[in-house]
């Protein structure tokens, strides 16, 4: 097994039961990516791996908010260049405090966790929106079934089967239901 995935598992950042997505799907397995980015040591080891694989040539780093600014923040920190956060408005991010992107900026888009990779792409239009150019894309765990339409780099992968309501076999199996996170 990968080293970072049992770190993962380790520190209960990846834990079993049947959870209800915010999606609204449901899954035997769950990334509690709050104690991956609660725990300062164990978010910088995370996002060292990312920049080995995204390299570090960036003027700005860009997250969707909550946790995917608390990803960002870190790479910048590291980095010592600028972050900003895209805001969720409606069904669209855009980046509106701070100092934001100006043109031809060379972007890092990061993110936390990638499920369907709406949040990672919505982050990209609204970095491109601001005249942005994004370099590379990064996420510290993949959790993806299936291809998200574009290239970024990841530092654990590992895809887990979602289940719509009426098709999950845990329901099934009358597992109590989790609804995690806030």
């Amino acid at each position: 097994m990968d080293e970072f995935l049992d770190i993962l598992l380790k520190e209960e950042v990846l834990i079993r039961g049947h959870f209800l997505l915010s999606s609204g799907l449901h899954s035997e397995w769950y990334f509690e990516k709050m104690r991956l980015v609660e725990n300062p040591s164990l978010l910088s080891l995370f996002i060292k791996e990312l920049l080995k694989k995204t390299g570090k040539d960036f003027d700005k780093v860009v997250g969707p908010f909550k946790g995917g600014a608390i990803v960002a923040y870190e790479v910048a920190r590291q980095l010592n260049i600028r972050c900003a956060f895209a805001e969720k408005v409606e069904d669209k991010m855009l980046i509106r405090r701070g100092k934001g992107i100006k043109g031809k900026d060379r972007v890092l888009v990061v993110d936390d966790v990638l499920t369907t990779g709406g949040s990672l792409l919505k982050t990209v239009k609204a970095v491109e929106e601001k005249g942005g150019e994004v370099v590379k894309k990064g996420v510290l765990i993949d959790r993806s079934e299936k291809d998200i339409g574009t290239d970024y780099e990841y530092v654990v992968k590992y895809s887990i089967k979602n289940y719509s309501p009426s098709e999950c076999p845990l329901c099934r199996d009358k597992k109590p239901l989790i609804k995690p996170g806030g």
